[in-house]
């Protein structure tokens, strides 16, 4: 399980022999180079028209989407296939829709410790299965069992070649659907669980949204945040229940992405997960809620000694709708404009102009009655209200100006670009089509993306701005150590409180 804002490691190179590449060997012929050419005198050479010149841009290529096919198997099973022909693998992933959105009041981190718990052991051809053996199996596969949680998703999932297909579809299934979810892994997954949210917990980025959450979504299941405490609280009956209770067909699907026949994998989909039996009673709902921000419109999180304030602010954002796709990359493209890259607004002023941060950026998310945009830089203590100013004034300011024809074609094109790049590979189209699924919306709509972020006005953006941001509807965090940003924060609307406090408010009552 991936705490909220957990760290990511960053790896130097190496040989194929398993040797570290000497850095400083493989750049001194470049810089020897580079001083020879700044030496007075040192002749320069001529370019030569037509080669040396960058090159001129070229037509977009059409962006072809593989054909996809959606079955139902009688237990309601949704089976989705789609045939890449050529490189001999498949991706599967076999996913359920319910999330931490599910989690029991005051145990945020149930759904997170299930879908950690499915991959360490799992009942197979009669007998149980250890998650050291179960490991072992799949690795003889030629793959990885991994396990993921998010928002509406508790998932499994892997990736080999076309004639281990089958095999490593039977332990997907075996894994969903009889995890053995132990005592013994149980306590292992929830120690690693808070040593990672208690490194977490010393980065202001990390502890800022985790606040912002609760900030912006108020008492809502998605307002609910992971801590210690919560995870503290969860026993294997919590576990049990979630997996008891949401894990069943009607509630289920199974993506194939590969160099597969979709003929060929209904029949395997039948065999390994036909008897799987749907349940006698309806499929409980959690029931969706909007956003119910805190009355503060700012939150200062005082963390005394830590080396920078994080800067977040939250603005509403779209629902997940089952309505028109325009839409939808209307706000994708709103999105893209004010954090979505190096050019977006937020870091072209935040960093390259005013040299505040070294990034700024935004995401968004939508949930089923409701969506936030979270924009997010980390900078001095003492430039933490210039930063939030220049945040809020940038929300604003697209609103009341529409973007330029050269500024939203640089977002179309990214955007559209991303999205080719994502269907290039199996895994990340088998994300692609899950997305689709998790949020009800047609398999056949992605075929449209390009031509409807193409569809996208100027004026499109600066009325969803315009209309989704009003300020009294943003909310922020800062966290930091408040005693070296001064007393420029605003008076009004602004609730100030140490971590240890927000914890025991994140923290939820049992």
């Amino acid at each position: 399980m991936r705490p909220v804002g957990h760290p990511r490691a960053a790896f130097g190179r190496a040989r194929a022999d398993g040797a570290p590449v000497n850095a400083s060997r493989r750049l001194m012929p470049r810089l020897c180079l580079a001083l020879c050419l700044a030496l007075p005198g040192w002749p320069a050479r001529a370019g030569t028209p037509g080669v040396d010149e960058p090159p001129l841009p070229q037509a977009p290529l059409p962006v072809e989407l593989p054909a996809l096919h959606e079955s139902t198997l009688a237990n309601g099973l949704t089976v989705i296939v789609v045939p890449r022909p050529g490189l001999p693998l498949v991706s599967w992933v076999l996913a359920v829709r319910t999330g931490p959105e599910a989690d029991p009041a005051g145990r945020s981190g149930v759904a997170a410790l299930t879908a950690t718990l499915l991959t360490k052991g799992a009942r197979r051809e009669g007998r149980d299965v250890p998650a050291p053996v179960l490991a072992r199996q799949a690795e003889a596969l030629g793959g990885q069992l991994d396990s993921a949680s998010g928002w509406q998703l508790t998932s499994l999932s892997m990736t080999v070649t076309t004639p281990r297909a089958p095999a490593a579809l039977a332990l997907l299934a075996d894994a969903l659907r009889q995890p053995l979810l132990s005592d013994g892994e149980l306590a292992r997954a929830r120690a690693q669980a808070v040593d990672g949210l208690k490194l977490a917990l010393g980065s202001p980025g990390d502890v800022a949204a985790m606040a912002l959450r609760r900030q912006f979504w108020g008492p809502t299941p998605h307002g609910a945040v992971v801590t210690p405490a919560s995870l503290g609280r969860i026993g294997v009956a919590d576990v049990r229940a979630f997996h008891r209770r949401w894990v069943r067909p009607d509630n289920a699907v199974l993506v194939a992405v590969g160099d597969v026949d979709p003929a060929e994998v209904v029949d395997w989909a039948a065999r390994h997960l036909g008897g799987w039996r749907a349940a006698a009673t309806p499929l409980p709902t959690v029931a969706a809620q909007p956003p119910r921000p805190q009355p503060e419109a700012l939150l200062l999180v005082d963390m005394p000694g830590t080396g920078q304030s994080a800067v977040m602010v939250a603005a509403p954002y779209l629902a997940a709708s089952r309505g028109e796709r325009l839409p939808l990359r209307i706000g994708q493209l709103a999105n893209a404009v004010i954090g979505g890259g190096y050019s977006s607004r937020l870091n072209q002023e935040v960093r390259i102009r005013r040299g505040l941060s070294y990034g700024a950026f935004s995401q968004a998310e939508s949930q089923p009655a409701g969506g936030m945009l979270s924009a997010q830089a980390q900078t001095r203590h003492a430039s933490a209200p210039e930063v939030l100013h220049v945040m809020y004034r940038e929300l604003a300011r697209l609103g009341e100006a529409a973007p330029s024809p050269d500024e939203l074609a640089a977002r179309q094109a990214n955007l559209a670009g991303s999205f080719a790049r994502r269907l290039q590979s199996t895994g990340s189209l088998a994300g692609l089509v899950l997305g689709q699924w998790i949020q009800h919306r047609p398999l056949a709509e992605l075929e449209h993306y390009a031509a409807d972020l193409l569809a996208v006005t100027g004026g499109n953006v600066q009325a969803f701005a315009r209309t989704q941001w009003p300020a009294a509807a943003l909310r922020a965090v800062v966290v930091g150590d408040l005693g070296a940003t001064g007393q420029a924060w605003p008076a009004e609307g602004t609730r100030r409180i140490r971590l240890e406090a927000l914890l025991r408010e994140l923290s939820g009552a049992p």
